[in-house]
C-alpha cells in the first residue's frame, strides 16, 4: 500500500494546488516512503526478533540493539491488548521483574485503597512474531517454574 502511494505521489501534478494540499502531500510521501522502507527492512532481516534459551530472553528491537533478560530476574509476564474502538490493534507480553515487585506500594495505605502501580521494564511485541500469545505466554511460564525449580 504504501509502495502505491508513494509511487503515485510522484506522477500526481502539485503545479495549481493550494499550499495546504501541497505540504499534507509532502508530508504523506514522507510518512509512506518510511512505511515501504521500514516494510523491506523486515522483509529481508535475517535475526530472529526473539530468542529464549534456558536461562533468559533475549529481545532483539528492530532498530535498537538487543536486550537480554536473565529468568532469575522474572517475577511473572502478563498479556496486554491495546484497541481502537473495539478492534485490537497491538498485543504484548509484559515482563515484571522480581526488583520491580518489591519497589511497589502496598495496597493499604491509611485506609485508603491505592492501585498497585508495578514498573513495566520490557515488553515483547507479539504483533510481529510468528507465534501465538498463548503459546508464547505458555513456553515462557514453563521456563520460569523450571529456572525456579
Amino acid at each position: 500500500m504504501s509502495a502505491f502511494f508513494s509511487i503515485s505521489f510522484i506522477f500526481y501534478d502539485l503545479g495549481n494546488k493550494k499550499i495546504f494540499s501541497v505540504i499534507i502531500s509532502y508530508l504523506a510521501f514522507i510518512l509512506f516512503t518510511f512505511g515501504w522502507i521500514f516494510a523491506l527492512f523486515l522483509l529481508f532481516r535475517r535475526k530472529p526478533l526473539l530468542t529464549i534459551t534456558d536461562d533468559q530472553i533475549i529481545i532483539y528491537n528492530i532498530l535498537t540493539k538487543s536486550k537480554i533478560i536473565n529468568f532469575k530476574d522474572i517475577s511473572s509476564f502478563y498479556v496486554s491488548t491495546n484497541s481502537f474502538r473495539g478492534i485490537k490493534t497491538t498485543e504484548q507480553i509484559n515482563i515484571i521483574l522480581k526488583t520491580s515487585a518489591k519497589k511497589s506500594p502496598s495496597i493499604h495505605k491509611k485506609n485508603k485503597i491505592s492501585w498497585l502501580f508495578l514498573s513495566i521494564e520490557e515488553s515483547i511485541q507479539t504483533d510481529i512474531l510468528n507465534v501465538r500469545t498463548k503459546d508464547l505466554l505458555k513456553i515462557l511460564n514453563h521456563r520460569i517454574s523450571k529456572n525456579k525449580n
